[in-house]
């Protein structure tokens, strides 16, 4: 991720294992609600990639952003993803969350990345 003086920034995501390679790069203009949705929306996007490159035999999954959420309170700064997945017509709600220590964006990602981890992980085996 590379934040600007101007306050935006550009924020570069890839998922690889053995066989397959996939990123994206985007850009925002640095808005907190930027630093939250942007990229939850970059990785959802190459999770989605990720997982149609990956097994043809499982179901098609497609991932949808809902929301995200910064909760601060004195003791914990914390964001939380929502997303929807819809398998076979079924939507299933997904979370993450993760502590933020390496700026918002960063954590906006793993908790994404949490949020998704068991389709992910399915494609893998």
């Amino acid at each position: 991720m590379n934040k600007n003086p101007q306050g935006s920034f550009a924020i570069s995501v890839r998922l690889a294992n053995e066989d397959r390679s996939i990123g994206a790069e985007r850009e925002a203009a640095g808005t907190e609600e930027d630093s939250l949705e942007v990229p939850a929306n970059t990785v959802l996007g190459v999770t989605q990639q990720f997982l149609r490159a990956g097994r043809e035999d499982g179901p098609s999954v497609v991932l949808r952003f809902l929301s995200a959420r910064r909760l601060r309170h004195p003791q914990h700064d914390t964001v939380v993803v929502l997303v929807e997945a819809v398998v076979r017509g079924r939507q299933i709600p997904l979370t993450g969350a993760a502590s933020v220590s390496d700026g918002v964006e960063r954590t906006s990602i793993l908790a994404t990345l949490q949020a998704t981890n068991a389709f992910v992980a399915s494609s893998l085996v």
